[in-house]
């Protein structure tokens, strides 16, 4: 423990010594966006903006009064990197609760973005946020182009207002939440980074933008031909009206989406369909990928846009027994939940950290991933190469039943559901839309009403993957109807480390009956061990709670009951890696290291600790997919 607080100590220190307090005026060079994207998935004509960004703290709020987003100095900003948390390595309450920040990119347009046949009235810039928690507000050259709230998904602006020469983005950030939002506020159960943790991206837009893709890849039986549905949405950026035409390819298999004129500003709904005759299915060892591209011509078949993405075909289902199953086999899978963040840079991670949670999860046996809210797209696009199916969740996290009865919050939350799978529903890596997490227990009328409407939306956008909620859970509590809606329930199991229901869970002995009553409740339901876990942070007697000995123990105790459940789905440890949660975080730790949660296998510096080896042996023995 003495180590990590050293860490912890000689990382805020780093943090200072690069500058984030000078206040000096740095040297800088506005530099264009480079082409290109840090993962395959999307159109062909985003740009990266990364390079030097500029940031400056505002823990007060002064900067909307003082006019930092019509600055043209850089005098009192720092420079940054982006992706960018900006409380990374400060574990205080108020970085927990959250503060405002600002953030300033000064560029060129880059040369050659646009075909000479385009004229420059037609050509149109749109900038894409892949993640900023919480709230943003966007400002170009002093004039205001939008808003949003929300983190974990991203959003678009369009670009008005650019001009020759250099251009001034500033980005005013709020990580504050409050307990209607997403995930609830103030605080939470892990680290509140704030800024733009995910990259931004400028796409260059000739006449008319591919702005949406949705691939559906229908399997109807293993041994069948696929149906490749494809549609996707082209909006006109112009005032004039703009005669198109559509087509790619699925593989080697051509689709042809057809012409059309689209009016002034409007949106065209192409649609197409593609047979794979003798489909080679993406599933967990043998993650095939199909190599599908759109191109977008106009009336003299020039081309004006393109769209590529790596497309996986598989059907998952719960059978009528109540078993998750991919392309008709059971599935017992085992895995990890995961927190995307370092001690070091927070929850701006960069590709090789998101390759390395990859490279553990595979290295550990696991085939599933869960978080509690929607993972990167690079990470996904990852776990799609990698063949490891993804829960996932939208941040509806123990969430208070004065909001879940609240109209307005269930609007939102819908749009947040609605969100997730338009801009995830392309990986063959997902497995499950999520409505939520740990909502009250038993479940009141007002979360019967919002589980309704979610799975009920979920299944409207997506009706080729299973709806699922995770649950807490204890004996006494009766079967709840209000679960009828889902196809799959995750119970949380902390028996025999948390106290749940007066006692009911503190006898780890009690978790194999329990789970025979959970499965009587809900026979044809898929059931999954959404998380079980225990801290792990020092050496001592296996009886002691926190020792390496009493997690490992405890792993393999419960590894051990799941065994015996045959209707069992699947179970996922929790967590991959140590993680920060909140000020003052024990876990059920007598001897915790606060704010840290410990109950990771792998701990801060990467290392495996004594129960890795134990997870590790039994998910290789386990037969997570069935012949």
């Amino acid at each position: 423990m003495i180590a990590l607080r050293t860490l912890v100590v000689a990382v805020v220190l780093a943090l200072a010594a690069s500058g984030v307090a000078d206040a000096q005026a740095p040297v800088y060079t506005p530099t264009p966006p480079t082409k290109g994207a840090l993962y395959s998935d999307g159109q062909t004509d985003r740009y990266l903006l990364g390079g030097t960004w500029l940031y400056q703290a505002d823990p007060t709020d002064i900067g909307l009064t003082d006019g930092w987003q019509n600055m043209t100095s850089a005098a009192g900003w720092s420079d940054v990197s982006v992706p960018n948390a900006y409380n990374a390595g400060v574990f205080t309450s108020q970085s927990m609760d959250g503060y405002v920040g600002w953030y300033r990119r000064d560029f060129t347009l880059p040369a050659g973005a646009f075909p000479k046949y385009v004229p420059k009235t037609d050509q149109h810039w749109i900038i894409d946020f892949q993640s900023v928690n919480y709230s943003a507000t966007v400002w170009l050259n002093g004039r205001q182009i939008g808003s949003h709230q929300g983190a974990y998904l991203p959003f678009e602006f369009d670009l008005t207002g650019l001009h020759k020469g250099v251009n001034r983005l500033v980005v005013r950030v709020d990580n504050q939440r409050n307990g209607a939002d997403f995930p609830p506020g103030p605080g939470g159960q892990w680290w509140n980074y704030g800024g733009l943790l995910e990259e931004v991206y400028l796409r260059a837009v000739a006449r008319a933008d591919i702005s949406q893709v949705e691939v559906r890849p229908l399997l109807p039986c293993p041994t069948c031909a696929a149906t490749i549905d494809e549609q996707a949405l082209i909006r006109n950026d112009t005032g004039a009206p703009q005669a198109v035409h559509l087509h790619g390819y699925y593989g080697g298999v051509p689709l042809s989406f057809g012409s059309t004129t689209i009016g002034p500003h409007g949106t065209w709904t192409a649609t197409a369909t593609a047979t794979i005759r003798h489909p080679s299915l993406w599933a967990p060892g043998h993650p095939t990928l199909y190599r599908a591209t759109l191109n977008l011509t106009d009336a003299k078949g020039r081309s004006l846009g393109g769209y590529l993405y790596y497309s996986g075909i598989r059907s998952i289902k719960v059978t009528s027994g109540g078993r998750l199953e991919l392309n008709g086999r059971l599935l017992n899978l085992r895995g990890f939940n995961l927190h995307e963040q370092t001690l070091a840079t927070g929850a701006a991670l960069s590709v090789p950290q998101m390759r390395s949670l990859i490279d553990y999860v595979r290295a550990l046996g696991g085939d599933v991933i869960r978080a509690h809210y929607p993972l990167t797209p690079a990470l996904e696009e990852m776990a799609d190469q990698d063949g490891i199916l993804l829960w996932s969740e939208i941040p509806v996290y123990q969430v208070k039943n004065g909001y879940l009865s609240q109209p307005g919050w269930r609007a939102r939350a819908l749009a947040l559901l609605k969100e997730n799978i338009l801009a995830n529903e392309n990986h063959p890596s997902v497995m499950t839309w999520s409505i939520g997490n740990e909502l009250p227990t038993p479940a009141t009328g007002a979360e019967a009403a919002y589980i309704a409407a979610a799975s009920a939306e979920a299944r409207q956008l997506d009706p080729t993957r299973p709806v699922a909620l995770a649950v807490s859970d204890w004996p006494g509590v009766n079967c709840q109807s209000a679960y009828a809606p889902l196809d799959l329930i995750g119970f949380n199991d902390y028996f025999g480390w948390f106290d749940a229901g007066d006692g009911a869970t503190a006898d780890r002995t009690e978790l194999s009956p329990f789970l025979d009553s959970f499965r009587a409740c809900y026979p044809t339901k898929a059931l999954m061990v959404t998380e079980f876990g225990f801290d792990g942070n020092r050496v001592g007697p296996v009886e002691e709670y926190g020792t390496y000995a009493f997690q490992q123990d405890a792993v393999a105790y419960h590894l051990g009951v799941y065994a015996t459940k045959p209707w069992l789905s699947g179970a996922i440890y929790f967590a991959l890696q140590n993680y920060v949660a909140y000020p003052g975080y024990n876990g059920g730790d007598p001897l915790s290291n606060p704010p840290f949660n410990e109950k990771g296998v792998i701990d801060f510096q990467g290392n495996p600790k004594p129960a890795a080896a134990t997870i590790s042996s039994i998910y290789h023995s386990t037969v997570q997919i069935a012949p």
